[in-house]
């Protein structure tokens, strides 16, 4: 059986190549089958870049780190400069690791999962472009020269995945002695407080990381919640720190709540200096003024109140002897 065979590639535009394959024949028995090109096809989606978004990639701000940080404090200070936006807890890394119970079961390789390695490339820019698309919804003024905070505390354990989902996105690292957000996060899970024993949740990454499910505070003993607590918090830092550890230089930042505390002009100024991002100092300056910790009414803060203390090293009174060495078993000296 006579076949003729026919490849040709030529070159549309600098970088880019295009070809056809003509196969032909004659036979009078079963036709051959088409040759596969590869045994994994893929359909690589629109890229954001080639869309015209009204969100500049570039002048996305990812503040991570673990839940009880002073993320809040300094997300609302960034959000009072000029062409600054700020996304409070969207939980897309929340969203992005639901995949981790699969990877609990063993899914991750199996081709029929939907969000298996073998497509990462396809899942994961779907994903970016899901997030940009309701962001674009959900601020409807933002243009190219608006910066987006986007604070994500809770979804900070999928750290690596968020930036490589936006590789091209600047990575402020927000860290806390572990021992102080442990104490915070009891408070918080106190029948009396702001969020309430009941409704408590310890921390997002638990309820998705655990293959048994959730079980709320209550239906452990108080060392096995500790425990849990400093867990939850090293897994989220290690996490950034992997995601830091990776990003390029000129993009991250990292600081923590106790300089922040100590100076947060100096502290914010540093920040920005190694994001490559031009300041007003003075319009910083006024921002910090108005969120500071002397400005905050009485009655919305103290024990039990979202604003509880801002004082570094807290830990030595709120927690008992036996809960620091629970805590520091898991996370060494409270530093992650």
């Amino acid at each position: 059986m006579p076949i003729y065979k026919n490849r040709t590639v030529f070159e549309v535009a600098r970088g880019l190549k295009a070809f056809f394959k003509l196969e032909a024949g004659l036979t009078r028995g079963q036709v051959p089958e088409f040759e596969r090109l590869g045994t994994t096809p893929r359909i690589s989606p629109p890229s954001g870049a080639m869309r015209h978004r009204r969100v500049n990639t570039e002048r996305v701000i990812w503040l991570l780190g673990s839940p009880r940080t002073g993320s809040t404090w300094l997300g609302r200070i960034l959000g009072q400069l000029e062409n600054h936006l700020v996304w409070d807890e969207p939980f897309f890394g929340v969203v992005l690791g639901l995949r981790e119970n699969m990877a609990n079961g063993g899914r991750l390789d199996n081709p029929n999962f939907l969000l298996a390695e073998d497509y990462k490339d396809v899942w994961l820019q779907s994903m970016r472009n899901m997030f940009l698309d309701v962001c674009e919804a959900k601020f409807p003024g933002i243009y190219p020269n608006d910066y987006l905070v986007v604070k994500e505390p809770n979804g900070s354990f999928s750290a690596p995945l968020i930036m490589q989902a936006f590789p091209e996105s600047k990575l402020v690292f927000l860290n806390r002695d572990g021992r102080d957000v442990v104490a915070s996060l009891l408070d918080a899970a106190s029948k009396t407080s702001w969020y309430g024993y009941e409704r408590y949740e310890p921390s997002l990454a638990e309820a998705t990381m655990q293959s048994g499910g959730f079980t709320l505070p209550h239906h452990r003993s108080e060392d096995e919640f500790v425990e849990q607590l400093a867990r939850n918090y090293i897994n989220s830092v290690n996490a950034v720190e992997k995601a830091y550890f990776d990003h390029p230089e000129g993009s991250k930042a990292r600081t923590s709540y106790e300089s922040l505390r100590e100076n947060p002009l100096k502290s914010i100024t540093d920040m920005y200096k190694a994001l490559g991002i031009e300041l007003d100092e003075r319009q910083l300056d006024k921002a910090i003024e108005s969120l500071s910790w002397e400005n905050i009414p009485a009655s919305e803060k103290g024990e039990g109140k979202f604003y509880r203390k801002a004082k570094p090293g807290s830990w030595k009174e709120d927690l008992t002897e036996r809960q620091v060495k629970l805590v520091e078993r898991v996370i060494g000296d409270g530093r992650g």
